[in-house]
């Protein structure tokens, strides 16, 4: 009788493989994946033409079955994106360039008569024009930024939800208790922080930069070096101060869920003879499932957070590259004005870009720390 009763348990088991293979397959499928799914839209739109992503169900497939990541056709596109960008700025690298000759030669003009009002008005003329059109770049490239974050917040939104939904499935209910209310109040404070306090100052420090070189008797270089600083504070501040927090909670969550679910499989042992055993060998079975699952969305998730950046960071990076060039060539003209305004605003460009990668190492991170809670909770069980 004994025989037959634990050959029958084999019997029962030995679908299980089989069942809980399709029981993975229906979680993916009830998963809330249609703001997700909404955005990948909205990235090939824009930049399906360099590496069109396909619906994030089929990627978390992909994974799963070790399907590679086509990397060479991503650095591809990633190339095509970049010459695109810097052949869309070369129109700026020309105009920078003319008009900063032209002020070079009205400059030298004037200082040759000693009353040339003309050639000093048509100097100062052109370089306020030359400053506009710096300025108009710059306010392209702080609405890049602007744009590349509010995507971001976006995807983690979007994102989040259906993580804590399987890290609660593999026991991390402290977990998400922790993170949930940590994640969401992160991204609207980074999100205000620098799109409305950040991004506002570096522009005002890029106006006072221009000022500070094209007038003789109003100097604020001090007081723009000394806000720079200050903004590059502030956001390591921020940065550190959130992600200190989200270790320390999450590590403290992760052990109390690890304990949690170990108090409860040797009770279930102990108290609930066979059943008890059984049951808790079936659990770590699904569970295991569903944290390779959430490892998968996880990865997913970063992986397009990770494209989200990029694209605009290039863009940003595109611009300062031409303010760089075209500084390189005016200064054998010998327009030192013209040199410093440009190398002013590729400081300040520099500063939206620090910005922008500042928040996605901060959401890319924070991700990160979630998912390696679920698994630390997993090995402390």
């Amino acid at each position: 009788m004994k025989k037959i009763f634990i050959l029958l348990i084999l019997v029962l088991l030995i679908p299980a493989p089989w069942v809980l293979a399709d029981e993975i397959e229906e979680q993916i499928k009830n998963l809330d994946l249609k703001e997700i799914d909404d955005f990948i839209r909205e990235f090939n739109r824009e930049y399906g033409n360099f590496f069109p992503l396909s619906d994030f169900e089929d990627m978390v497939r992909s994974l799963r079955e070790n399907r590679n990541i086509d990397f060479k056709s991503l650095f591809g596109g990633i190339l095509r994106y970049v010459f695109r960008e810097i052949s869309a700025n070369y129109k700026l690298l020309v105009k920078l360039i003319t008009l900063s000759l032209i002020c070079a030669v009205l400059k030298n003009l004037h200082h040759g008569f000693e009353k040339d009002n003309i050639g000093r008005m048509a100097h100062s003329v052109v370089l306020f024009v030359l400053i506009i059109i710096a300025l108009q770049s710059f306010t392209i490239a702080l609405e890049t930024g602007k744009g590349a974050i509010n995507r971001m917040v976006s995807f983690v939104q979007a994102l989040m939800p259906t993580v804590f939904t399987l890290l609660a499935a593999v026991g991390g209910v402290a977990s998400v208790r922790v993170f949930s209310p940590l994640i969401f109040i992160g991204i609207t404070a980074a999100s205000t922080w620098i799109k409305d306090i950040i991004l506002p100052v570096i522009f005002f420090i890029s106006v006072l930069s221009l000022v500070n070189n094209i007038t003789d008797s109003f100097h604020v270089s001090q007081l723009t070096h000394l806000l720079r600083q200050l903004c590059v504070f502030l956001m390591g501040l921020f940065l550190s101060v959130f992600l200190g927090v989200m270790v320390i909670q999450g590590a403290t969550a992760a052990t109390v869920d690890g304990i949690t679910i170990r108090t409860a499989k040797f009770a279930s042992k102990n108290f609930v003879p066979i059943v008890g055993g059984i049951f808790s060998d079936a659990l770590d079975a699904v569970v295991g499932y569903s944290l390779i699952l959430k490892n998968a969305v996880g990865l997913i998730g970063l992986l397009i957070l990770f494209l989200i950046t990029l694209f605009p960071v290039v863009k940003i990076l595109s611009i300062i590259f031409i303010y760089r060039l075209s500084a390189a060539i005016i200064q054998p003209v010998g327009e030192n004005t013209i040199v410093k305004c440009l190398n002013d605003i590729g400081n300040s460009l520099t500063l939206i870009f620090i910005s922008v990668a500042s928040v996605a190492m901060m959401f890319f991170i924070a991700i990160a720390i979630v998912l390696v809670s679920g698994n630390l909770s997993m090995v402390l069980r």
